[in-house]
């Protein structure tokens, strides 16, 4: 039989259609898997040093499985890993009753106990699941290294290591209780037995008798010092009192004002003085000596100027107190009270030509030190300092993937405000001229802030070619109480007056496409995008939502606000659902979708528990009954953010695509990205 010429044709364009199609999935697929690159969890987690610095322990993520792999520090060789299964069937029986759940565990915490003991903390689906004590036996002649498992399944933390009794550690339980919501008992564990779930009865804790308290500190001996608890957002100090062990009592000695931070850190025994970080009575968090005496705080050991401090660094061996940490001009930054250590910091960062820094555990004598190098340009290198050859040398780089990727260098830009205020913003530009801009305010808005460590929601869009532009709006965590509560209740109104003044600033003074500019964001970082369009459509050609909120009013309906607590701080944050409702529907982008002009992308995932779905959905079907065009995206199992690699590039490839189209041309393919290095 022959076939007549017209239906021979019809099959031959038919078999191209198919080609084609097969052609483009490949396509799709190549450029989704390019994009995950930018997206995929470091090679490597979670690194510490042994007590004798002799060993580094990590874990080395995987699929279906994690590895803890033990490093040694003399040879730089590592032994076969131990590998744990991530996916796990846990059956219990109760009254007869057989009940199971499938655990797919991820390691949250890596510590060294002592030289032979490792705990790791095991989360599995969003929460706590047990705590995995490894001990290490003596490498055996073959080079493999024997261990021994045992689980804690009760909540808490090590609350200290016992630098002086390395054979034992405290552990801090989680206990229920109505006024404080939890406190802490302690119970001083023996590493050499078998841990059972009778250690933790009440009778074998270490501080039966005095206050219940949320965090404590302890002194050299292994002595409790003093504690804290926090109730009704004010927070609760208490002290030892007496000379001889046995006979510590633990009072009350001060409270804070409402809301301040207040964080013991350490104690200087020869005045009997806690160094503690707080911004009581202050606008910056800053680390300050407290009398116990006299009960009052009497000098401030450092302030930074400009910035909160975030944490104390001490050595492990004598709890000294050697340096702060804080976050100055978007880059972790250590400052150390000897000039020997900060000498450090200037070798390696001189060495690598990166411009973050940081110590991140050190052994008991400070012999051997484990630094992590990283900036937006370097996504995270590990080095270790070893003081007998006063060398540095390199243990692993967690991104060795992203090496060819041509990553970009951010600046920080200075903005100043009509009130006079400075903030800061940061711009990451591509090896383009004159590319296209794309605004991205970050979520919260209430104490969250961006950085310059790498990202990888900005590198990508700049590996396209697009400039990125983050800004650090008043609200932001970071540059003192002042700073974050301009932004309260400011939804819409002075926070997005701060945004357009970087954009201002911006393309005044870099040569970046004023013409040619969007917003997108993800949580409040979506709301502004949403709302920016609505009220100044001049600056921007589109705006794009990830989890955004559309609506004020239903943000006190989400499932998560159950106490008054919650209400209290969602009113402070948002405004008074009752008394200002008008106002909440004024400043909606629901209730205002009509004036919306731009192009609109809008996605949202099915899980988030944060800012539920019916935001998007009650938008998109306002914009859809009055004809207006928008790209419409919800993502089945994606919660508040993106845990997996294959979402995040799944969205980030339809991104690329709508700024592509309403960016006229200004970004590059996403499957031809630009690679050049700076």
């Amino acid at each position: 039989m022959r076939l007549s010429s017209t239906l021979v044709s019809a099959l031959v364009v038919l078999c191209s259609l198919f080609t084609l199609s097969e052609s483009h999935a490949i396509s799709t697929k190549s450029t989704k898997d390019q994009l995950a690159q930018f997206f995929k969890s470091a090679k490597y987690k979670h690194f510490s040093i042994s007590p004798s610095g002799n060993r580094v322990a990590f874990i080395a993520p995987k699929a279906n499985t994690y590895d803890l792999i033990i490093y040694d520090v003399a040879t730089g060789q590592s032994n076969d890993p131990i590998t744990f299964t991530r996916r796990q069937r846990e059956v219990e029986t109760q009254n007869g009753i057989t009940s199971w759940e499938i655990h797919f565990n991820k390691i949250y915490d890596l510590i060294w106990l002592s030289d032979d003991f490792i705990s790791l903390q095991q989360h599995s689906n969003g929460r706590f699941h047990r705590y995995i004590l490894v001990e290490l036996g003596p490498t055996e002649s073959d080079g493999s290294l024997p261990y021994r498992l045992s689980y804690i399944s009760q909540q808490g933390y090590w609350v200290d290591t016992l630098p002086h009794d390395r054979s034992h550690a405290v552990f801090a339980k989680y206990e229920q209780h109505d006024d404080y919501v939890f406190y802490t008992d302690l119970f001083k564990i023996n590493l050499g037995e078998k841990v059972k779930d009778s250690t933790f009865r009440k009778k074998y804790r270490i501080n039966k008798s005095g206050p219940k308290l949320h965090n404590w500190i302890f002194d050299n001996n292994g002595w409790r010092i003093a504690g804290t608890r926090t109730v009704d957002r004010s927070t609760e100090l208490f002290a030892r009192t007496g000379n001889k062990p046995r006979k510590y009592r633990y009072k009350s000695v001060w409270t804070s004002d409402h809301d301040d931070i207040v964080k013991v850190v350490g104690y200087d025994q020869t005045i009997n003085a806690l160094l503690v970080l707080t911004n009581h009575n202050s606008d910056k968090v800053n680390l300050r000596r407290f009398d116990i005496e006299s009960k009052r705080f009497t000098d401030t050991v450092f302030e930074h100027p400009s910035y909160d401090l975030r944490s104390a660094i001490f050595e492990p061996e004598t709890k000294d107190i050697i340096g702060v940490s804080f976050l100055e001009k978007g880059i972790t930054k250590q400052h150390y009270f000897s000039t020997e250590y900060s000498h450090f910091v200037e070798r390696l960062s001189e060495q690598t030509g990166t411009n973050g820094i940081n110590a991140i555990a050190m052994d008991a004598n400070s012999r051997n030190i484990l630094f992590f190098a990283d900036d937006s340009a370097n996504p995270g290198e590990i080095f270790i300092y070893n003081r007998e050859r006063d060398a540095f040398s390199s243990v692993t780089s967690l991104y060795p993937w992203l090496a060819d990727k041509g990553l970009r260098k951010t600046q920080t830009l200075s903005v100043m405000l009509d009130s006079g205020q400075t903030l800061e913003a940061f711009l990451t530009l591509p090896d383009v001229k004159n590319p296209p801009l794309v605004v991205i305010p970050h979520g919260g808005p209430i104490g969250i802030s961006d950085s310059r460590h790498y990202s990888a929601n900005i590198q990508v869009l700049v590996n396209a070619g697009i400039a990125t532009l983050q800004v650090n709006y008043r609200g932001s965590k970071g540059y003192g109480k002042s700073f974050m509560r301009q932004g309260m209740q400011q939804w819409g109104r002075l926070i997005e007056d701060d945004i357009e003044a970087a954009l201002q600033h911006t393309v005044e003074n870099f040569s970046v496409d004023q013409d040619n500019v969007c917003i997108i964001g993800g949580s409040y970082g979506g709301y502004s995008a949403l709302y920016s369009i609505i009220r100044s459509p001049e600056l921007y050609n589109c705006a794009a939502s990830f989890a955004g909120v559309t609506d004020l009013a239903l943000q006190f309906q989400r499932s998560d606000v159950k106490d008054d607590a919650t209400m209290t701080l969602l009113t402070e944050i948002i405004g008074d659902p009752l008394s200002q409702q008008a106002l909440l529907f004024e400043y909606s982008p629901l209730y205002q979708y009509e004036q919306i002009t731009k192009p609109v992308f809008l996605a949202h995932g099915t899980d988030d528990l944060i800012v539920d779905i019916e935001h998007a959905y009650r938008l998109h079907f306002a914009l859809q009954s009055k004809g207006i065009k928008h790209e419409w995206k919800v993502m089945d199992g994606v919660g508040h953010g993106f845990d997996y690699t294959s979402d995040a590039a799944d969205y980030y490839f339809e991104l690329i695509q709508f700024l592509n189209t309403h960016l006229r041309n200004g970004a590059s393919s996403p499957s031809d990205p630009v690679t050049t290095a700076e």
